[in-house]
């Protein structure tokens, strides 16, 4: 092997593997752009890393006279059973994150799915005791105007129109959503303003609309709490017709850099692009400046 012909042979040869190796196995084994190897994982390709090099030094090691040919060809598809084993591991292991994955994403589906009724119940509870209120305060006013100080009962019916947050957007499930975002919006210290025409949104099911707008709400407001500037935090819902399309639109505050991939931005997102798929539209998302937008288009269905 001194002879460098000899030499430039072997690095050709290496490199030739190697770029095979690249193309066909290497460039599929990432997972989300990166490799995700558990212990199991790791143990089981240190050990079929060691019997191939096992292997490959009794190759190298002893003349290939004192082998029979078929002791050699054994070994190397050996080698080749190796590798082909350790990419079947990686992609088994793959498989099994990507099950686990979906699975909780199904999980949490299904539970927001369940949750609208909850939520129908609670804002049907709190209308109603706002209601009770107001005519408390009300009669309070009439029939005792003295003996509570009229800035006492100012304050209390300001308390009670905040509580009382029920929209009327022409679709039940809609005005759910946006009753309870809207509340807890108030306790963050967010403005939430909609423009909502709810009633062209009939043909997704409760379930799956509470889920959407749940989702894509609570992507919003916590972007909006992790804005410095109080001014910023802002959140603007459009639901419109243009063009035989049903339009959504929520803008809300660019989050910072490194709060932008956390695993419940990636549930939440998940879940908005299932939901849009499975009624045949199409999910953009953009950044404009220091805001971004989620823009949802429908195809209108009577």
């Amino acid at each position: 092997m001194a002879s460098p012909w000899a030499v430039l042979v072997q690095l050709l040869s290496g490199a030739v593997f190697f770029a095979a190796v690249y193309i066909l196995l290497a460039r599929q084994l990432p997972y989300k752009g990166g490799y995700h190897i558990g212990p199991r994982q790791l143990f089981s390709a240190f050990f079929i890393g060691i019997l191939f090099m096992v292997q490959a030094a009794v190759l190298d090691n002893f003349r290939a006279e004192q082998f029979p040919r078929s002791v050699i060809a054994t070994i190397l598809i050996g080698q080749f059973y190796f590798i082909t084993l350790l990419y079947f591991q990686s992609e088994l292991f793959k498989k099994s994150a990507m099950e686990k994955e979906m699975n909780a994403l199904n999980l949490l589906y299904e539970r927001q799915r369940q949750q609208y009724q909850v939520a129908r119940q609670n804002v049907q509870i709190i209308n109603k005791r706002c209601h009770e209120l107001k005519v408390q305060i009300a009669n309070l006013r009439k029939l005792s105007p003295e003996a509570v100080p009229p800035e006492r009962i100012e304050e209390a019916e300001r308390a009670a129109r905040l509580y009382d947050a029920n929209r009327n957007t022409g679709n039940e499930v809609l005005d759910v959503v946006l009753t309870e975002k809207s509340l807890l919006c108030e306790s963050r210290g967010i403005q939430l303003n909609a423009v909502a025409n709810g009633s062209c949104l009939g043909f997704i099911e409760a379930g799956d609309l509470y889920a959407l707008f749940a989702n894509a709400l609570d992507h919003a407001v916590e972007s909006a709490v992790q804005t410095a500037r109080p001014e910023c935090r802002v959140i603007d819902l459009l639901v419109c017709v243009r063009q035989g399309f049903v339009v959504v639109n929520i803008i809300s505050p660019l989050r910072p850099p490194e709060k932008q991939a956390n695993r419940s931005t990636q549930y939440e997102l998940k879940v908005i692009r299932r939901i849009v798929q499975k009624y045949k539209g199409t999910l953009t998302l953009e950044e404009q400046g220091e805001f971004f937008a989620e823009k949802i288009i429908f195809p209108l269905q009577k």
